[in-house]
């Protein structure tokens, strides 16, 4: 007797359980040092108690590009815990079972798109993200802003201008004196029947740049700055859009073409390649203005080395203020020379630093919640994790005050100033005093805001720090 339609066909021993279909891709949100995240089994196309070790290899590189911890959880099924470290940014997550793309996960800043946005804008873009390297991230370009993403194109799109070459172009003209090659064919169908006698069609080399590449450009510049105006009251979108309109000055009028393979050289330079693979992203609408796409590029951003870079524009703004000359990173290395077979760290390298003939401050960004978490538990009420990692900064920052000889220094570590650590006008700061022979060092802890929201509070926080670091009656 034939089988009826729909019996199903019994399940052979040991046979793997198949995942269920994905009705929707997910996407998983995180904040950076924020609380973990628990990532069901459904949610990646997997199914069974033994999908986690299939899941973690094949999505090792991903989580590892976002500095992502995991830990797995077995209370109530198996399910994998993801803890956010210092990276945001988005990847793809892909299904254990089939290896194609099952959901997305999203880092968000802990602080505020806008927040972020005014210290990527401070610096001057900097410290940019990475962008591609991995398939297209479901349903995270609408949570990203433009301009986070719109930075590293028009980089890449100043880099080619400024060391573009002009080269030979094949180029058409009518001319009343001849010059390369005359078209005969075309003078004959259109200029003589015309009774245009006098004008030749010429053909002949010019030296100028690639019309064709100047005119993906400005239609990369035209859908950017498209892309930008959904957000035209963000200082970032401003600053972009500006930059926008002096490489549009730059490049002159002149046709627009979309990029596409076919119109593209296939050899150049290094700059060449990563504008046209820049140029790219925006032509394929990859989500990098959030407008045209539900998914987006994958990218991932250091949010520690973002922090460096704006502790360290801010204490060069603080120099002057202190009658002090600033110093970066490149000009304060110390290399560690060690004997033996056996070595360690190469060199200790402070973030900034402010000095004078007779005084040293050295200034380290520390991108964690140590100064917040003091403030509300106190020393004892710590965790020991976070009492171990403190500990070390506080050697760390001891150590950098061995690289000077002057007699008075200061050692900073500079930390985010979060909202629970009171009014913005006293910034949280304290400090402890060592003294060894004639050398008087001060340790000092002191909060920062990521980013200024106006002109205000930067200047009472320039204010504070000067103040915090100023001369004082009892250093002596």
């Amino acid at each position: 007797m034939p089988a009826r339609r729909g019996a199903q066909k019994p399940k052979a021993r040991g046979e793997l359980t198949r995942p269920p279909p994905l009705s929707a891709r997910s996407l998983f949100r995180l904040v950076d040092h924020g609380d973990p995240m628990r990532i069901e089994p459904a949610a990646v196309g997997a199914a069974g108690d033994r999908w986690i070790d299939g899941f973690l290899q094949a999505n090792e590189t991903q989580l590892r590009r976002l500095n992502l911890r995991t830990e797995v959880e077995t209370r109530g099924g198996v399910r994998l815990l993801v803890h956010p470290g210092s990276h945001i940014g988005a990847v793809p997550l892909v299904s254990p079972a089939t290896r194609r793309v099952a959901a997305g996960l999203l880092v968000e800043p802990r602080f505020r798109w806008s927040a972020l946005g005014a210290v990527l804008q401070a610096t001057g873009f900097a410290v940019e993200p990475r962008l591609g390297q991995a398939p297209l991230v479901p349903g995270s370009a609408r949570e990203v802003p433009p301009w986070l993403l719109a930075a590293p194109v028009l980089n890449r799109l100043e880099a080619l201008l400024r060391s573009l070459r002009r080269g030979f172009v094949e180029r058409t003209e009518v001319r009343t004196s001849p010059r390369g090659r005359i078209e005969w064919t075309q003078w004959t169908q259109r200029q003589l029947a015309n009774g245009q006698w006098s004008r030749l069609p010429c053909s002949f080399p010019d030296l100028d740049d690639d019309p064709q590449l100047l005119s993906a450009i400005r239609w990369t510049l035209a859908r950017l700055e498209q892309d930008l105006a959904q957000q035209r009251d963000a200082p970032p979108a401003r600053a972009l859009s500006e930059r926008i309109r002096l490489l549009n000055h730059d490049l002159g009028p002149g046709p627009s073409q979309r990029p596409s393979p076919w119109n593209q050289p296939q050899t150049g330079s290094a700059w060449l390649a990563d504008a046209l693979q820049a140029m790219s992203w925006i032509a394929e609408e990859r989500g990098l203005g959030g407008a045209h796409s539900l998914d987006g590029l994958a990218w991932d951003l250091e949010a520690d080395q973002v922090w460096e870079a704006w502790v360290a524009a801010f204490v060069r703004d603080l120099a002057p203020q202190l009658g002090l000359s600033w110093v970066g990173a490149s000009e304060v290395q110390q290399r560690l020379n060690w004997q033996g077979s056996l070595s360690s760290m190469g060199a200790l390298i402070p973030d900034t630093g402010l000095r004078s003939a007779e005084r040293m401050i050295w200034v380290d960004a520390k991108y964690k919640a140590h100064l917040s978490l003091l403030a509300r538990y106190g020393w004892n009420g710590l965790k020991d994790a976070v009492r171990d990692a403190h500990r070390a900064d506080l050697h760390q920052a001891l150590a950098y005050s061995a690289l000077s000889s002057t007699d008075q220094i200061d050692s900073v570590l500079a930390y985010p100033q979060l909202g629970d650590l009171g009014d913005e006008r006293r910034p949280h700061a304290t400090l402890a005093t060592l003294a060894s022979g004639r050398r008087r060092i001060r340790l000092i802890l002191a909060g920062l805001p990521f980013g200024f929201r106006s002109p205000s509070q930067r200047d009472r926080a320039l204010s504070s720090w000067r103040k915090l670091l100023g001369r004082s009656e009892d250093r002596g």
